[in-house]
């Protein structure tokens, strides 16, 4: 009884390894993404920036009551650099690089997301 349950650790263990891999090789970037960064204040579009031509800036986006964010664009990379909020999560999310990624401020309400069609080939379309 104990050989099976070496057996069956072992074997959940490698699935976890190997599903693990897969997802990281699968969410991995190319060059030729086309990436566009969209930023989004009290739910309305402020800014929308192709990723591709715009390699290095700041931006820093002021709210209506005088609150701000810092937003850096750097090779291809986007995050909330800075911001005057208390609890700074959307500064420790850190940088984005893949579509679907978003980083957000609720105290200052601020949404930064990047949006755009990969050159990848996923589970769906294989």
């Amino acid at each position: 009884m104990q050989n099976i349950n070496k057996y069956i650790t072992l074997g959940l263990l490698l699935l976890t390894l190997v599903s693990i891999a897969v997802g990281y090789i699968l969410n991995q970037r190319e060059p030729g993404d086309n990436l566009v960064l969209e930023i989004y204040q009290d739910g309305d579009l402020v800014q929308q920036i192709d990723l591709s031509v715009v390699r290095n800036d700041q931006i820093k986006i002021t709210s209506k009551d005088g609150h701000f964010n810092t937003v850096e664009i750097k090779d291809g990379q986007v995050r909330v650099k800075e911001a005057d909020c208390p609890n700074q999560i959307c500064v420790k999310t850190g940088w984005l690089s893949r579509p679907g990624q978003t980083s957000f401020c609720a105290p200052n309400r601020l949404m930064v997301t990047i949006k755009g069609q990969t050159s990848q080939v996923d589970a769906i379309t294989n």
